[in-house]
């Protein structure tokens, strides 16, 4: 901002102008508009507020938390690293210890409710005093629409963190610079403002660049040095000394006063901001985003656009009425430049304002010009912003003051041009009306915000709350960790949870690395990057890697990191001690005390589940079904036994979640997932929608394929499960079905570069599939033998659907022959339609075997999840049929998949007895080698 138009504005020549007040605006509003007015304002910090109710999820919270506690109990605070066994002399500055000890008495009194509620008060504190940094002329209907956007934006990061008080800081810092030409005793409140800052957060170097902006603002004043400017230099200088001397006042001295450009070397490196969302610049962040532009980096944009625009659109407006005043304000507009620097200049001579004469001061500019404080501000605030999405927080602030500002005095600009509008400003034709669109954006803003749907378009799955976030922290794995008998070295991935170890356990118990990463330093942060890499990908060197760091045991987050668990679960050198929704936590085997009565059977957990590891509630319950989907995705069919209790333990919790929510996806997604790593496609293309049906080979895909398509039904763009059941369907060379799931993939907008590549991948199949369906069937054709010419042509091409519309053409109704029916059954169950299949089945005038025409029947039951009725179904064939294997084997499925771990066993062992060849056999055995341990009864 310019001093000089804000604090010095030319004097009004414009006849009919109302007597100027005491702030040196003419024409106050009416008390009414100025109460309605402050409603605004009062409006925009409710929703300020409530942008900051939301459940705690910062995992750097609780390492704060825990250095808080320490350094009240002792008085002491770190001058090396207390937490890691890696480097543990590694120099640790901690500037945030001011931030930490009240933390840590925030907590002891109101634990993270009370934290949270603070949050939102020193940010809505801080908002208070940007938005009402202004002048009383500029409108505040026009600068808090400009400010929204910002604001939105600024929501994302209101975290219970350090930088939260750099805010406040920050506000401080810019309602004392824009008040401190009219009120240079002002800037005496930066010195003390800066020791608090200098000891919250390394962001205390905002201060004096923001104190410098202000300082070529003031000399770039015309008169800025006439000797009547020497009393105001003097008490802002002093006070800039003042403040320049206050970034010593730090447990660490100079070197803390320093230590932000060692931070800035530190997080510059490459290794930091390629591997961490918040360090990422915006364009990697774009191209890692395939091209789209998620609401908050559109709120980014959009705050950045319209703060340019807030310079560009007043110049232009500025050049455009140049001269082309209206008669009664034309004389105030042409001198007013010339004035305003006579004005400026004699004051600064005489040292005295015309306030301190007693004289009234001047009326307001009816003018817009460029500030440099405010270029300033802009620039330098957009290219931090641009280099790390972290600083969106304070970009916001920034810029979203400077945008209104320029709008505010603009608005006012334009009215002043108006004689009678400035006179009186409260007298237009409908002086309410854009106060009430004012107060209606904030309320539409306000009414998305707390339904919900604002975060849902945001796709940051935030709630409105004041506790922590569910299934966030892993609160009773890390506690399970620390217990009597385990390592007391330990790694975490996710590398947030070995904040809440500290907490928890620390600094006694320590950690391999942790999110510190100025104290991590680049070279042992891409360390623990590598390692993760070696477990994910089974690299060799990971578990030597371990040794050498004392085998610390093992934490894996189950919302990113399965895969690296799935690995050291394969490995048969370490156990699974500890397994719920969140985290996953594994010891070596050398820990026998701990490996002999806490290794997971995921097995036991499926036939004798234990409401000790039982998941409460939909979420935790989805929590875990998902984790158990991606380790049985990392789990090679080799290792049948772990692939199959995973997959059981994962249908149940699927099972579940369709019993809770009927009519979501959830519940579907989750058993057509489970099922398609049950048995997940391997090698070329086996058709077996062309063989005769078998339910060893046919019944898991078949589920798969129905569960995925329900799925669907309810989420027809989910990229997950179209991806999966088209790979299911090329498995089965049906190509028909594949193409309609191509095509509609390729349509859908990717996310991440792993969807790009997918949908790149389905375009080159799409292409080669088309090609190979041949033209379409005929509607009619002349004798039986064409016809099967025809069908048989169809299903060489992979055109099961077709084939099945052609053959019911040709025999609408019953009776057909029994090879018909079960063509067309087997080709709907394939396509996943097993109530189609049923209907074709259960009509069957002739079948060759009553038994298995109930068998396959029961099957579709099975398909489709209804137990009961599958389960009376298999039992009257084998009434019909002790013998039939297919009644027996599916029997054994199901009640291997009820839990029924005796019941499998009987009907397993009579599967082997009548399996009609080696595979048939190997497949029942299959089960009563898994059921055994788990059956009450030989």
């Amino acid at each position: 901002m310019s001093m000089s138009s804000e604090s010095l504005p030319a004097k009004s020549s414009r006849p009919r102008a109302s007597k100027p007040d005491a702030r040196g605006e003419t024409g106050s509003l009416p008390w009414t508009l100025r109460l309605v007015d402050w409603g605004l304002i009062a409006s925009f910090l409710a929703l300020t507020f409530l942008l900051g109710l939301f459940p705690l999820k910062d995992t750097d919270f609780w390492w704060h938390l825990r250095t808080g506690d320490i350094v009240r109990a002792t008085g002491v605070v770190p001058r090396t690293d207390w937490y890691t066994f890696t480097v543990a002399d590694h120099r640790w500055i901690d500037l945030h210890w001011l931030y930490q000890v009240a933390l840590s008495w925030g907590y002891e009194q109101g634990g993270v409710v009370a934290l949270n509620l603070a949050k939102c008060t020193i940010t809505t504190a801080a908002v208070l005093l940007l938005v009402t940094a202004r002048r009383r002329d500029w409108p505040v209907w026009a600068m808090l629409p400009a400010w929204l956007p910002a604001l939105l934006l600024l929501g994302g990061r209101m975290y219970v963190r350090p930088e939260t008080l750099s805010l406040l800081y920050l506000s401080i810092y810019l309602a004392v610079l824009f008040r401190w030409e009219r009120a240079p005793w002002l800037a005496f409140v930066l010195p003390i403002t800066q020791v608090a800052w200098v000891n919250t957060q390394g962001l205390f170097i905002f201060g004096p660049i923001l104190l410098s902006f202000g300082l070529i603002d003031a000399a770039l004043r015309p008169g800025s040095f006439a000797s009547g400017r020497k009393r105001w230099w003097r008490i802002v200088g002093t006070a800039t000394v003042l403040t320049g001397m206050a970034c010593l006042v730090n447990p660490y001295g100079l070197a803390g006063a320093l230590y932000p450009f060692e931070l800035a070397r530190t997080m510059g490196n490459p290794i930091f901001s390629t591997s961490i969302a918040e360090l990422t610049p915006i364009p990697l962040f774009l191209k890692r985003s395939a091209g789209r532009v998620p609401l908050p980096l559109f709120l980014h944009f959009l705050t950045m656009g319209l703060g340019a625009l807030s310079f560009l659109a007043p110049i232009v407006w500025g050049v455009a009425t140049r001269g082309r005043a209206g008669p009664a304000s034309a004389p105030d507009v042409a001198p007013r430049r010339s004035r305003l620097k006579k004005n400026a200049i004699a004051g600064a001579k005489s040292g005295k304002t015309e306030r301190r004469k007693g004289a009234n001061p001047p009326g307001p500019v009816a003018a817009w010009g460029s500030r440099p404080f405010r270029l300033l501000l802009f620039a330098a605030f957009s290219v931090l912003s641009w280099q790390a999405t972290r600083n969106s927080h304070q970009f916001a602030a920034v810029v979203g003051t400077v945008t209104a500002w320029n709008l505010g005095e603009w608005a006012a600009a334009i009215r002043a041009r108006n004689p009678h509008a400035n006179a009186n400003p409260g007298s237009g034709r409908f002086p309410m009306l854009p106060r009430l669109a004012t107060l209606a954006a904030i309320g539409v803003v306000f009414v998305a915000v707390a339904s919900g749907t604002f975060y849902e378009m945001a796709g940051e799955g935030r709630t409105v709350g004041i506790g922590e976030e569910p299934l966030w922290y892993p609160h009773e794995a890390v506690a399970f960790a620390g217990t009597l008998g385990m390592p007391e070295r330990f790694v975490s991935f996710h590398d947030g949870y070995a904040a809440l170890y500290e907490y928890a356990h620390g600094p006694k118990r320590k950690v391999y690395a942790d999110a510190r990463l100025e104290v991590m330093g680049p070279a042992m942060y891409e360390r623990y990057l590598k390692l993760r890499n070696w477990i994910e990908t089974d690299a060799p060197g990971w578990s030597r890697e371990l040794a050498e760091a004392g085998l610390p045991a093992v934490l894996i987050g189950q919302a990113d990191n399965t895969s690296v668990g799935a690995t050291i679960l394969n490995d048969p050198s370490w156990r699974c001690v500890w397994f719920d929704p969140i985290a996953a936590v594994y010891v070596h085997e050398s820990y026998t005390g701990i490996v002999q009565t806490h290794t997971v059977d995921f097995g036991a957990r499926h036939f004798q589940p234990d409401p000790a590891t039982d998941p409460n509630g939909h979420a935790a319950v989805l929590a875990l079904a998902r984790a158990l989907r991606n380790y049985a995705g990392a789990t090679s069919p080799a290792r049948a036994a772990r692939l199959r209790a995973l997959v059981l333990l994962g249908l149940d919790y699927g099972r579940r979640l369709l019993r809770s929510d009927p009519v979501g996806a959830d519940g579907w997604k989750a058993l057509g997932q489970m099922e398609f790593f049950r048995e997940p496609p391997g090698g070329p293309p086996v058709p077996r929608f062309r063989k005769p049906l078998d339910p060893v080979f046919d019944l898991s895909p078949a589920r798969a394929t129905y569960a995925m398509r329900r799925a669907l039904e309810v989420a027809p763009d989910d990229f997950m499960t179209l991806l999966l059941l088209r790979i299911s369907y090329e498995s089965r060379g049906m190509n028909e079905a594949a193409l309609g799931l191509l095509d509609r993939l390729v349509a859908l907008s990717p996310i991440n570069p792993s969807q790009v590549k997918a949908q790149g991948d389905a375009e080159a199949k799409r292409s080669v599939l088309r090609g190979g369906l041949g033209a379409d069937p005929p509607r009619s054709w002349k004798n039986l033998s064409e016809l099967d010419q025809i069908v048989s042509g169809l299903l060489n091409a992979g055109r099961a659907r077709s084939a099945a519309e052609v053959l019911e053409r040709a025999a609408p109704a019953e009776p057909r022959a029994w090879d018909v029916t079960d063509r067309l059954a087997t080709l709907y169950l394939h396509l996943g339609e097993p109530a189609r299949s049923r209907s074709f089945w259960e009509r069957a005038v002739h079948p060759p075997n009553p038994a298995l025409r109930a068998a396959r029947v029961a099957l579709t039951y099975l398909v489709e999840g209804a137990f009961e009725e599958a389960r009376r179904d298999y039992r009257e064939a084998l009434t019909l049929d002790p013998k039939l294997f297919e009644a027996r084997f599916g029997l054994a499925v199901l009640e291997q998949d009820a839990g029924k771990a005796a019941e499998a066993l009987t009907q397993a062992r009579e599967a082997v007895a009548t399996a009609p060849n080696d595979v048939a056999r190997d497949a029942a055995r299959g089960i009563v080698e898994f059921v055994t341990p788990y059956a009450k009864s030989p």
